[in-house]
């Protein structure tokens, strides 16, 4: 019989089950190494920040076609969409706006210096083997824009010799699907490349309008090997490019990250890494009233040094971005660049974590920015631990906000935020649950307003979020239950109303049971009711979807998989076009059907 075991976590939901045939293992000799909080590998259940991970095992069962599908409804995670299938995307983590969160691809930044939010609905689910979501101000080791939180994918990863993965899938709404891997790892290398196209004659977006399709064709390549002495060098890169149709035209774009890394250890204490990354976001937008192309290229040197003595740490860090921009729009200024110092260290007083950061910015745009952090976490007893954490953090004003023709202020600030938090977690070897409250106050708000004689931008608002997350989970048997439930206030404090595009309250419920060769599974997600406009008065009614999930192993390495996404064909929207009067629609029910090849 296939054995499930619960992962422990110590501020996260994650559950991981064996895999068909495997024998049961404990909990702590399958825990995972996390590297998003503190830029240094820990352990999951050592981890003192509130951290959620997606495991390959659970991308397997669901199949996502798009990141949000994943992302919706996890603790402290809403998402809203301009329709289905690689339409425009924003994710609010705890209450915060879709550009004060930022999108990591294993380790280098991407986003749209013009636009501001990263481009989420570019990023290919088929290649991603685990998500880390953190959630909390992070800028003390990222720098700008890490007010809610930071969402990290990490590209496929092959396991120990020679293999090779293919698979295909067919589904709704002409729905194709088409991917290729090859991987060989060694004891001191590997090398790992991978090809997947998606491809959907789309939905409609408005009541009555023609379906708008979609393409992502998607690349990536992952290298290491180690040399004497114990050096390490690494590459990665992930392209996407493809077309998306909206109302009113179509764009063409190129989704890129590209990270090289080399590291040693410098004596018996410390280790040394440099790193060199870009990420690039472009654009090519056809529509009626002109064309236009907006491309943004962020390029980012660090060199870090970690030294460790027993249960203490430290890391120092310095880093180098440049921003440029090309695009048909004219701006005053179309590069900058931004330097960064950080120290943040670990520190064990008897049972007592510590771990205090610090660090300054100097950006030839917008001024100097510094922020600070500090998180304690402490067990209580041998099944539970407490934990606490402050921080601050800042998000760069866009070339939007500075430079853009007419509306453009470059005399606008960085925005700046003060977080504070408390959790507590439990877990034994088949369950867990964590519990979290925080509050957020974000000061210096960009909007466009008329001042002195001029629509521009100012640093005019100010918001204050307060939030609660839970979540839960329970191994029994062939059985895998998790919630997640997640409460959030994100208010306007000058206008005492709720910030536009976010839910309150939010419920994800799963269930898989594992049958032999067979898997089946179930996601319900709940979310209350959301407002599409500062003023709140355009309002978008809450929804519940169940999401069916089924599998096949019917050879060590042949599977097949199915699922049925909003399988009771709700109605349902997320965003407003609110200059036209229509509500985006999302799709109905779905059915996705894929054969692979592979050990996965």
């Amino acid at each position: 019989m296939n054995h499930s075991v619960l992962l422990p976590l110590c501020a996260a939901s994650m559950l991981l089950t064996a895999a068909p045939g495997a024998s049961a293992t404990s909990a702590d000799d399958i825990d995972t190494l996390v590297v998003t909080p503190t830029l240094t590998e820990r352990r999951l259940a050592e981890s003192d920040f509130s951290l959620s991970v997606i495991d390959a095992d659970m991308l397997v069962r669901q199949q996502p076609l798009e990141l949000a599908d994943i992302l919706r409804g996890r603790p402290g995670i809403d998402v809203t969409t301009n329709g289905a299938y690689g339409k425009v995307t924003s994710l609010f983590v705890r209450g915060t706006s879709a550009s004060q969160s930022l999108l990591l691809i294993d380790g280098v930044r991407m986003g749209s210096a013009t636009g501001g939010a990263p481009s989420w609905q570019y990023v290919p689910p088929q290649l991603i083997d685990r998500v880390e979501v953190l959630r909390g101000p992070r800028s003390v080791v990222y720098g700008a824009d890490a007010i809610g939180g930071v969402v990290q994918t990490f590209t496929q990863r092959g396991t120990e010799g020679r293999s090779v993965s293919a698979s295909a899938g067919v589904g709704s709404f002409s729905g194709r699907d088409v991917a290729l891997g090859f991987d060989n790892v060694t004891e001191r290398s590997a090398l790992g490349v991978a090809f997947n196209h998606f491809e959907t004659d789309g939905t409609p977006l408005r009541p009555g309008g023609d379906r708008k399709g979609y393409d992502n064709t998607s690349f990536f390549l992952r290298a290491r090997t180690q040399l004497a002495g114990d050096i390490e060098l690494g590459a990665t890169a992930l392209r996407s490019q493809g077309n998306t149709e909206f109302i009113g035209g179509e764009t063409d774009f190129v989704h890129q990250s590209v990270g090289l890394r080399a590291a040693m250890p410098v004596g018996e204490s410390w280790n040394l890494s440099l790193d060199f990354s870009e990420g690039r976001d472009e654009s090519d937008n056809f529509q009626s009233f002109g064309d236009s192309v907006f491309d943004t290229r962020m390029r980012t040197w660090r060199a870090m040094g970690t030294w460790s003595a027993g249960e203490h740490e430290m890391v120092i860090g310095a880093d180098y971005r440049d921003d440029v921009v090309t695009s048909t729009t004219q701006y005053d200024e179309s590069s900058r660049d931004n330097r960064g110092v950080f120290v943040q260290g670990l520190v064990r007083v008897g049972d007592l974590d510590i771990q205090p950061a610090l660090r300054w910015d100097d950006n030839e745009a917008y001024g100097r920015e510094w922020t600070t952090g500090l998180t304690l976490g402490h067990p209580l007893g041998d099944s539970h631990r407490l934990r606490a954490g402050y921080g601050t953090a800042f998000r760069a004003p866009t070339f939007n906000d500075l430079y853009f023709p007419g509306f453009g202020n470059p005399d606008v600030g960085a925005e700046t935020s003060r977080s504070v938090e408390v959790g507590i977690t439990g877990r034994q070897a088949q369950w867990y649950w964590d519990l979290v409250a925080y509050q957020t106050d974000v000061d210096d708000l960009i909007a466009f307003r008329f001042i002195d004689g001029r629509f521009a931008a100012f640093n005019v608002e100010e918001a204050r979020i307060r939030g609660a997350e839970f979540s839960t989970g329970i191994a029994v048997s062939d059985w895998v239950f998790s919630a997640a439930y997640s409460h959030t206030n994100p208010v306007n404090r000058d206008t005492g109303l709720r910030l536009p595009r976010r839910t309150r309250d939010s419920l994800r419920l799963e269930a898989d049971r594992q049958l032999g060769a067979f898997s089946l599974g179930v996601t319900s997600i709940v979310q209350g009711h959301r407002y599409d406009n500062a003023a709140a008065t355009e309002r978008l009614a809450g929804f519940g979807l169940v999401n069916l999930r089924a599998g096949w192993r019917f050879s060590d390495l042949w599977s097949l998989r199915v699922s049925v996404d909003n399988a009771l064909d709700r109605a349902y929207s997320t965003a407003r076009d609110s200059f036209n009067g229509f509500d985006f629609q999302q799709p109905g029910r779905s059915v996705f059907v894929r054969l692979r090849y592979g050990e996965r």
